[in-house]
């Protein structure tokens, strides 16, 4: 189980290593929900800030939440110049906010952290009428690998820590597709949500994937001794291997109007 305190301790790596988004995917939003220069975004999880960044830079009112204050004051600090922008210190559920103060709530592979059933309801009651709540999440690290050195990589896990070889098989992910859909339906307080796919592959360095698997907080839960074997061990590989491995990424998003 991961432990969302941990980002705080290894923001850095999740900034360098994990996978961004297609602007395609950040367009998609922001047609769907309407969004014009004055609409008002609350960003749940914000962490390094690779979701933000987009609607930064299209200049809306931004407020981001995350749950540290080191993590705020890295977001404030990477943001400084933008004066639409503002990083609070608090999880979603105590996030204090007046109704109706949003046109677009989203969150960037976060939200599997809040318990739906009040997540949803409490998105609905801070968006305005007509207001969109958007949830996206990158599948690679929870899916299993496709690709013969990915398959090798899991080895490795498996030889020393088992315990983290919990990828999800296709039909596994395909009921969690549908469990998302579910969820965003609690109580009937969003119309039917759209779901869009995105796929591509990128190309990592050893170094970037070393930080890669760093920067997931399940990674922590093992023997420190266990973490340098298994970092060895997928060095030696991928440098074997030419010093680069290629990805296959792919996000899922999910997009809900709220209901009158």
């Amino acid at each position: 189980m991961e432990n969302k305190e941990i980002f705080q301790s290894i923001i850095r790596d999740y900034e360098a290593a994990r996978p961004g988004y297609p602007d395609t995917l950040f367009r998609d939003i922001a047609e769907f929900a309407r969004l014009e220069s004055s609409a008002r975004i609350l960003e749940i999880g914000a962490g390094p800030g690779q979701a933000t960044e987009y609607f930064v830079q299209g200049d809306y009112d931004i407020t981001a939440l995350e749950i540290s204050e080191k993590q705020v004051s890295f977001l404030n600090e990477k943001f400084a110049r933008n004066a639409h922008f503002s990083c609070v210190c608090a999880t979603f559920e105590d996030y204090l906010c007046a109704n109706n103060s949003f046109d677009l709530i989203f969150s960037a592979t976060a939200f599997h952290w809040i318990n739906p059933e009040v997540g949803y309801p409490k998105a609905h009651r801070l968006l305005k009428k007509n207001g969109v709540v958007a949830v996206f999440w990158h599948l690679a690290s929870i899916v299993e690998p496709k690709t013969e050195l990915q398959q090798q990589i899991r080895a490795i896990y498996r030889m020393h820590a088992p315990q983290l070889d919990d990828y999800l098989n296709d039909a596994e992910a395909e009921e969690l597709h549908q469990l998302r859909i579910s969820q965003i339906q609690t109580q009937s307080l969003f119309r039917s949500p759209v779901s869009s796919v995105y796929r591509w592959q990128d190309a990592y360095s050893t170094q970037r994937y070393l930080q890669l698997m760093n920067s997931y907080s399940d990674f922590h839960s093992i023997d420190p001794s266990k973490r340098k074997a298994i970092l060895d061990g997928v060095a030696a590989l991928i440098d074997g291997a030419g010093g680069t491995i290629l990805i296959p990424q792919e996000v899922r998003l999910y997009m809900a109007r709220k209901t009158d």
